[in-house]
């Protein structure tokens, strides 16, 4: 009697992300949908940060400034609020990561890391850098593992259901 084995060794989430992608596309997409679900907490705690900061933290973010043709500011609250997204790429060193993709609010977030300036010494008022995305990620780590867990667990679950006779 002859058969056919196939055999995937997966030895770490991101691999495990991988092979879904190209065995089960239609799960894959629902884990996406999950894991965005799942990182939600750390989205609403950087989002309530931002709508605490005001209109404009500081009175010159309300002006516009364009240097060479990109517009930075002016900073406006909603726009920086639905800038924090939540992304999933398999491939890269992090496959799940929360960012900031307005630029007058990743501006917040971070002025005056690197370079001590007036700027950025202005802006601690609100908090040293980072002042949104890593103190909500650090506040919610566990319940965000927690989650995770749990979608990895129903996606584990899902695929050897499949996989079964």
């Amino acid at each position: 009697m002859s058969g056919v084995t196939i055999s995937t060794e997966v030895f770490g989430i991101r691999d495990a992300v991988k092979e879904l992608k190209k065995l089960e596309p239609a799960l894959f997409k629902e884990f996406r949908k999950e894991a965005t679900t799942a990182l939600k907490p750390i989205v609403l705690d950087a989002q309530a940060t931002l709508n605490n900061a005001g209109p404009a933290p500081l009175s010159g973010m309300a002006r516009k400034w364009a240097p060479k043709g990109r517009q930075i500011f002016p900073y406006v609250q909603t726009k920086a609020v639905r800038g924090v997204k939540v992304s999933l790429r398999p491939s890269k060193a992090a496959f799940l990561t929360v960012q900031q993709k307005d630029a007058s609010g990743a501006i917040f977030d971070i002025a005056g890391r690197s370079i001590q300036n007036k700027f950025g010494e202005a802006l601690n008022k609100y908090g040293k850098a980072s002042r949104s995305m890593w103190p909500a990620a650090d506040a919610k780590e566990t319940q965000v593992r927690s989650n995770l867990a749990d979608v990895v667990a129903d996606v584990a679950a899902k695929t050897q259901k499949r996989l079964r006779y």
